[in-house]
């Protein structure tokens, strides 16, 4: 009992906390908030005006009724006029709020948290993106920052609207009457109590909800990007289950959330009608009475009509909070993950490209040891081939390299240089990379080539598309160089992609190059062309070649067998045949499936 009392405070002191720095977040707008705030101000101030005057107008018409007491035209044309006047004024002011609210401060608001949490993605860890579904960030740089941009109207509201305006009120009628005041002050505390308890426990189910809408985002994109696999192994119901248990989740959470934070709004509202019944009974009485003019006891019931308004605003307040504190925990969950501790750019070590792996030991989690110990000394302009079984540490080599991720001990040094202490995007500028699974932006194809080299000219993309063997289907295309790649890359073929890529490393011209089987998608013909210009990019550069095609090694100066984190052979591609070992067993056996 005492933990579960424990954990309700903490989530207390959360959604507090959240709510604090949502404020705080709002910083940069402030000034508009405070335009906002005046002109809430004054619609508020102009719809307290509005009963009092309503009442004088009650008493000279009461009046005129009860003992023939002339009214004074010009006079109650006039008030009557300024009560239209006050009334028409307060909408327009609240109107140009809520315009002032939807087109400045909420753009403004999310606009910029999206923009933070997109700059955040350059400074986290790819161990978290291995482990978070990108339709999962996609979905909360989306919709939830959408719910807390929402929030800033429901701050307001609460801020203005509720507590501003039941202060005003709760003067006004103590003033005025306090006997009939006490009689709606009674009811206050029931009223905000029960809102509170019931928003509270409304929570949970919509930060479920959330993390529900997260994973079908994340299984929408696995649906979009994996179409033709879902197509080709007809596994479009598989995906539908899936989606279904999700949505019905989902849905589920959402009702649940929704069925308590529904209950708010009619509890208060009944809260103020037996409070507004028992005013009218009391002012009836003490009108008979002559206690109460009939005018006052007229001014008197709009404020406490008045007074229900700022009520339910609070508690509906309250209720939706409870599904913005749960967007902007995700939000901020995102934006506080842990970043990668970046060192400041520093001058290039000079040489040209030789690499070592000093004892660089490397696992992905703690329990599965993968790279151990693993020592090997690279020269400047060799061509380092890695073979060896799927899993063995092959890919987690290029990934080391390239500081995506850093090992648990050892070192890593280029040109005699430590890429740990030095800056991650010096430490790429410094290699070129052609993948297997090639990336293409959405622009042209003269736009994707140039990604390769910042302010290179067009003779220069050309001449690298050239000698990529690039140039020739390029001029088939309709626009040249000037066609658009969609978003799906679907309007060029798998090996034309892998031509682009390859013309990018081209035109970097950095002095170390990885290859990971960069011809595999492309015909025989093409990768003979392919393989012959390899020889001219690599000449003179530092290469490191992932291959599963042995063919296409064989005439690296090192040949480096990796199997379970380690290197169990090197060599030249005669050597290791001789030896008769691992790579030996795994060329003879892609030889046999030839022959």
């Amino acid at each position: 009992m005492k933990t579960k009392e424990k954990e309700k405070k903490i989530g207390v002191r959360t959604s507090f906390a959240v709510i604090r720095r949502i404020l705080k977040d709002a910083k940069p707008i402030l000034p508009w908030l405070g335009l906002a705030v005046l002109i809430d101000l004054a619609a508020v101030t102009l719809t307290m005006l509005g009963p009092d005057m309503l009442g004088r107008l009650s008493d000279m018409l009461y009046e005129y009724e009860k003992s023939g007491t002339p009214i004074d035209r010009s006079l109650f044309l006039s008030e009557a006029g300024k009560l239209v006047l006050y009334y028409i004024g307060a909408a327009a002011l609240s109107v140009t709020m809520m315009v002032l609210m939807n087109n400045v401060v909420s753009r403004h608001y999310t606009c910029r948290i999206r923009t933070e949490m997109s700059e955040k993605i350059a400074r986290i860890p790819c161990s978290y993106f291995d482990r978070t579904p990108s339709g999962d960030v996609i979905a909360r740089m989306t919709n939830d920052v959408s719910v807390m941009g929402g929030s800033i109207h429901n701050i307001l509201d609460i801020l203005i609207n509720g507590v501003l305006k039941l202060v005003m009120v709760t003067v006004i009628i103590l003033v005025m009457n306090p006997l009939m005041a006490a009689i709606i002050l009674v009811f206050v505390p029931f009223s905000l109590i029960l809102s509170s308890l019931l928003a509270a426990k409304s929570e949970k189910h919509f930060d479920d909800y959330r993390g529900s809408l997260g994973k079908i985002y994340a299984l929408t994109e696995e649906d979009f990007t994996g179409f033709d696999t879902v197509k080709a192994y007809n596994l479009e119901a598989l995906q539908q289950k899936k989606y279904d248990a999700l949505t019905e989740g989902a849905e589920r959470q959402y009702a649940d959330g929704i069925r308590l934070s529904g209950k708010v709004e009619p509890t208060v509202a009944l809260l103020n009608g037996i409070t507004y019944v028992a005013i009218c009974l009391v002012g009836g009485l003490l009108a008979v009475g002559g206690t109460v003019g009939v005018g006052e006891l007229v001014a008197f019931v709009l404020y406490a009509k008045l007074f229900a308004g700022p009520l339910e605003s609070i508690s509906n307040g309250l209720s939706m909070m409870q599904s913005t504190v749960a967007a902007a925990r995700r939000v901020y969950e995102f934006i506080d993950e842990e970043e990668i501790a970046e060192l400041p750019p520093a001058p290039l070590p000079e040489g040209d490209g030789a690499v070592v792996f000093d004892d660089v030991s490397f696992s992905y989690t703690e329990k599965q040891p993968l790279i151990e110990h693993l020592s090997v000394s690279v020269a400047p302009g060799q061509k380092v081939a890695i073979v060896g079984p799927t899993g063995g540490g092959k890919t987690t080599i290029v990934n080391l390299l390239m500081r995506f991720y850093d090992p648990q001990s050892g070192r890593i040094l280029v040109d005699g240089r430590d890429t740990g202490t030095m800056n991650r995007q010096d430490v790429r500028s410094e290699f070129s990379m052609v993948l297997q699974d090639t990336w293409l932006f959405s622009g042209t194809v003269y736009e994707n080539i140039a990604y390769g080299k910042e302010g290179a000219t067009k003779e220069e993309v050309i001449e690298a598309a050239k000698r990529a063997h690039v140039d020739d289907f390029v001029k088939t295309l309709p626009n040249g160089y000037d066609t658009l790649i969609n978003e799906e890359t679907n309007n060029i073929s798998a090996g034309q992609k892998q031509l682009l890529t390859i013309a990018r490393a081209y035109l970097s011209g950095r002095k170390i190059l990885i290859l990971d089987e960069a011809t595999s998608n492309v015909d025989t013909r093409t990768e003979i062309l392919i393989q012959n210009t390899m020889d001219d990019l690599m000449r003179g550069k530092t290469s490191f070649v992932i291959a599963h095609r042995l063919s296409t090694i064989v005439d690296a100066n090192l040949i480096l067998v990796i199997d379970n984190g380690h290197i169990v052979e090197s060599g030249t591609h005669e050597t290791l045949l001789k030896k008769g070992g691992l790579y030996s067993e795994i060329y003879n056996s892609q030889y046999a499936l030839l022959k």
